[in-house]
């Protein structure tokens, strides 16, 4: 590791920069810059962060807080400090340009480039260097050892290059046979970075390393010169340094896993050879051996089944239960003796299937490998089968130690799925020790929430919209939540289905009581239902329009100290500032202000054996960064610096403005100006929306190729306006509710400000906005043009389609969710036609540009297709954008810088009136495809 110089070569570059600053333009995006992994030393005298381009080569930061010193590794990632912070260890990507190349050469795999580790010792800065490291771990407490698995070595040797293509060279051993399998595992290195001692071992596959450090244990898989793998399992104790063969065997192994305390190691084993293996699981408690305890052979496993390769193995805290999955025993399938041509291939939809046949598909591979827990006693040394297959969900509490686990089916509601968004449960209580099940709540449209040591569940009655306790010893019922006097439900829920609740914010460590939020405050409840509701935040929140939410710094806690105070992060719902406030006691009391601003923060983390605590903060105009100080929030430092570059750049300003809709309810928006804003000059403006956004009013948004939507710090670098209106809807007519809240805003922002240039307005919106802005143009010629990413345009058939990334059914979402019609298309017909663009497509006049993907799992292709078809039918200007293979919203790079470009040359030619580009005037030939992008500007006199 380097010492950096990186802030005096920042702080040089923004020097040098000239006065005058220029737009972003569309090839700013790959080196600009982001926070990633940020972390604290358990002192608090060490942080580290990534800071890492959009493409191309990030860097490690690691900061010493006591010398104030910064260095920094150039494409280091995934880094862990060791406990007691004595070294700090992270891997190192190869560069973007050997990737690259090793791509284009078409390398195989293993003579591609590969991670690296490296190891600094603390507070020095020595550092090991390995190569091709495929992985390594720390423990969390108590030991300085650590471990890596290498990479397999590079394949030095290359087939000549006068062998054809279409043949391949066997290799042949020395008796006539093949050449023997190439062995799975590669060198595995367990290395005390303090000591510099190292123990290496050939062939491992898979290892743990045990959370308080005790011991490291690993698999091999011995391929031996008949071919037949040899099992090895091993345990390294890291105070004896001495290494253990725990188990021997030939067959397969797989799942190793260790106990908190690493005295307890478990495992998959088979002896079978053939394809479809059996496993059995086997348990190391301290012993010479490891054993086998569970197989087909026991008891408690259901008929003709067996461990399952594909549950996991997890042992409690205390490491006296340890959780296994079972399943229906693999069956070999029988040979096949048809020809491909010779099959026929069929779907059977039923009428009554409870998962439509899609949706099947999407989940044939995890019903293929479901598993069913069960848990093997360790102190009693029998097996329990916990799930099964009337109550596949069993979720266990290991933190705590208990002996209740919570169970769940959906089983006898999953057609409902299709029309009704409520998921709707069975919950069980399963005692772990016995099996034995409870039914406490039938039909549950509503998640449980099981207490930490399994005392108490809690529970939200959407109907009756309360929170209700259920005591697991006693099976008593109580209502927590009577007597608060507020809605404990979203407020703003606008949609036909029932309003979620705010939340449960944490259990205090006396199990006695929960935290409960409101839209403001925070209560304490009482689980007995005894004590009356204590609003601990005193109204503060609900006085005041701030949300209050509370911040949990320790991971591996389970309870909120109820005698510690507690630190709250804060948003003021109408200025939108954040910040953080502390609360000194679980009394009513108003909670104290620390920090706050017209800012975002998030990622507050404290040292967990010091006072000192990290936190990123962020507006519109400054992109997230990290800074130090402690929970007082008085002195702090920012540490790194993201984009100094932006400085180069005109940028812009973002202003919260109200107006009253149409319905006359007070609305909320943004308006985001260039930062050299001339109000005596006319400027375009762009109007984007999705639902309610105004709360993002200092977030930075930085700019990146456009996934669908418009990338506002690009538009407003370059001489654009953008409104961003808030939209409330009425059920039955998300349309209506769109144009009253939309035009509204624009007409009232038109009369409020001179500097808008009326004849100048466009849209933009990408899926449910893609449709409100279809919706839009059939109602309104108030936008010059207008841009529609995924829009659903036909309702009608739309209703009655798939959501192909899922496979579900699309009724749920316009009986009960976003499209707000809140009933079936028999039922309320009319609010299908009224609300569908296609029905209304001859009143556009609004040229439009529209995405339509063919690989679109969530909006289907063909209501692009049905628009286009319609409007190029009627003559009104539009162009389609369909991505080959893309998703709903773009994820390959090349394709949404292409949309970023095509997109603002679309906005530029109707709202700046620059030339129509290329691909607009003539459009793009299937023989023109990949051959040429038509972004050039047509200039014609």
């Amino acid at each position: 590791m380097k010492k950096s110089c990186l802030f005096l070569s920042l702080c040089l570059i923004t020097a040098a920069l000239s006065a005058q600053k220029v737009p972003l333009d569309q090839n700013v995006y790959d080196g600009w810059r982001s926070i990633g992994q940020s972390s604290i030393s358990d002192d608090g005298k060490w942080i580290s962060w990534e800071l890492n381009p959009q493409q191309g080569d990030g860097w490690l930061f690691l900061h010493n807080v006591l010398s104030g010193e910064t260095d920094s590794a150039f494409c280091g990632f995934r880094s862990a400090f060791s406990p007691g912070c004595r070294y700090f260890a992270y891997q190192v990507k190869p560069t973007y340009s050997d990737t690259r190349q090793g791509k284009k050469k078409k390398l195989k795999d293993d003579q591609m480039p590969k991670n690296g580790l490296a190891i600094r010792l603390l507070p020095g800065k020595q550092v090991t260097q390995v190569k091709r490291v495929k992985s390594f771990d720390i423990p969390e407490t108590g030991s300085d050892w650590m471990a890596y698995l290498l990479e397999k070595k590079a394949e030095e040797k290359k087939e000549p290059k006068s062998t054809p293509d279409t043949f391949k060279i066997v290799k042949l051993s020395s008796k006539g046979g093949k050449k023997a399998p190439e062995p799975k595992g590669t060198e595995f290195v367990i290395f005390n970075p303090v000591s510099g001692k190292e123990f290496r071992y050939p062939d491992v596959v898979e290892y743990a390393v045990a959370q308080n450090g005790a011991s490291i244990s690993f698999l091999q898989e011995i391929i031996d010169t008949a071919k037949i793998e040899n099992i090895r399992t091993s345990v390294f104790d890291t105070k004896k340094e001495v290494t253990s063969l725990i188990f021997e065997g030939k067959g397969s192994a797989k799942k190793l896993s260790s106990d908190k305390s690493g005295n307890r190691i478990s495992f998959l084993y088979t002896s079978d050879t053939s394809k479809v293996k059996i496993y059995d699981l086997f348990l190391w408690k301290g012993g010479k051996k490891a054993l086998k305890v569970a197989d087909t052979t026991n008891a408690a496993m259901p008929r003709g089944w067996s461990v399952s390769e594909n549950g996991a193995l997890t042992f409690s805290e205390d490491g006296t239960k340890l959780f296994f999955g079972t399943a229906e025993k693999p069956v070999k399938e029988p040979e096949d003796t048809l020809l491909a041509d010779e099959k026929y291939k069929l779907d059977i939809w039923s009428w009554d299937d409870p998962v439509l046949q899609p949706m099947q598909k999407k989940q044939l591979e995890q019903e293929q490998k479901r598993s069913y827990q069960a848990v093997y006693l360790i102190d009693k040394g029998t097996v329990v089968q916990l799930a099964d297959k009337n109550m596949p969900l069993v979720r266990t509490m290991q933190k705590g130690n208990n002996d209740i686990a919570l169970g769940s089916s959906d089983l006898k509601y999953r057609i409902l799925s299709s029309w009704d968004a409520n998921s709707y449960t069975d919950y069980y209580t399963v005692n772990i020790r016995t099996g034995v099940k409870i039914l406490i709540l039938e039909k549950s449209p509503s998640r449980v929430i099981m207490s930490p040591t399994s005392k108490f569940l809690v529970y939200w009655d959407i109907k009756e919209k309360i929170w209700w306790s259920y005591a697991i010893p006693t099976g008593i019922r109580k209502v927590i939540s009577s007597g608060i006097g507020f809605p404990l439900f979203n407020e703003l829920n606008d949609t036909p289905g029932e309003p979620a609740p705010y939340g449960i914010d944490g259990w205090l460590d006396d199990e006695k009581h929960v935290v409960i939020r409101d839209r403001y405050d925070l209560w304490l409840a009482d689980l007995d239902g005894v004590e009356a509701p204590v609003n601990i935040t005193n109204g503060f929140g609900r006085k005041n329009n701030i949300t209050f939410q509370y911040q949990q710094f320790d991971k591996d806690a389970i309870f909120i100290k109820k005698k510690e105070p507690a630190f709250l992060s804060g948003f003021n719902n109408l200025t939108k500032e954040a910040g953080y406030y502390s609360l000194r006691s679980f009394d009513k009391a108003d909670p104290s202000l620390l920090i706050s601003g017209r800012c975002t923060f998030s990622g507050l983390t404290k040292a967990k054996n010091s006072a000192s605590a990290i936190w990123r903060k962020s507006s519109y105009v400054s992109s997230p960064e990290i800074y130090l100080g402690d929970l007082s929030f008085e002195h702090s430092i920012k540490l790194s610096v993201s984009n100094p570059q932006q400085s180069k750049y005109i940028w812009g300003t973002a202003e919260l403005v109200e107006w009253n809709s149409f319905s006359n309810e007070k609305l909320q928006g943004i308006l985001y100006k260039p930062e050299n804003f001339d109000p005596a000059l006319k400027f375009p403006m762009i109007v984007y929306f999705y639902e309610r956004s105004s709360d993002q009013l200092y977030t930075y948004t930085p700019p990146v190729p456009s996934a669908s939507r418009i990338n506002i710090p690009y538009a407003v670098s370059n001489g654009y306006l953008v409104f961003v209106p808030d939209i409330s809807y009425v059920t039955g007519y998300p349309g209506q509710s769109c144009y009253n809240a939309v035009v509204s805003g624009t007409n009232a922002l038109l009369d409020r400000f001179s500097f808008i240039d009326r004849k100048k307005l466009g849209l933009d919106g990408q899926s449910w906005g893609g449709y409100q802005i279809a919706y839009l143009v059939t109602q309104t010629d108030l936008f010059a043009c207008a841009y529609a990413g995924a829009a659903v345009v036909d309702m009608i058939s739309a209703y009655g389609g798939i959501r192909w990334e899922s496979g579900m059914s699309r009724m749920f979402q316009y009986e009960m969710d976003q499209s707000r019609i809140g009933g079936t298309l028999w039922d309320k017909p009319l609010q299908y036609i009224g609300n569908s663009p296609i029905f209304q497509v001859p009143r556009i006049n609004t040229p439009l540009l529209l995405m339509n993907n063919d690989a679109d799992g969530a909006v289907p292709w063909y209501q692009g297709i049905e628009f286009i078809t319609a409007l190029r039918r009627l003559g009104k200007p539009a162009w389609m954008l369909s991505y080959n293979d893309e998703a709903h919203n773009l994820l390959k790079r090349p394709n949404r810088k292409d949309i970023s470009i095509r997109k603002m040359e679309f906005f530029d030619h109707y709202l700046k009136d620059a030339p129509m580009p290329y691909w607009m005037k003539y459009g793009i030939s299937q023989e023109e495809k990949g051959k040429r992008d038509g972004y050039e500007l047509i200039n014609e006199k």
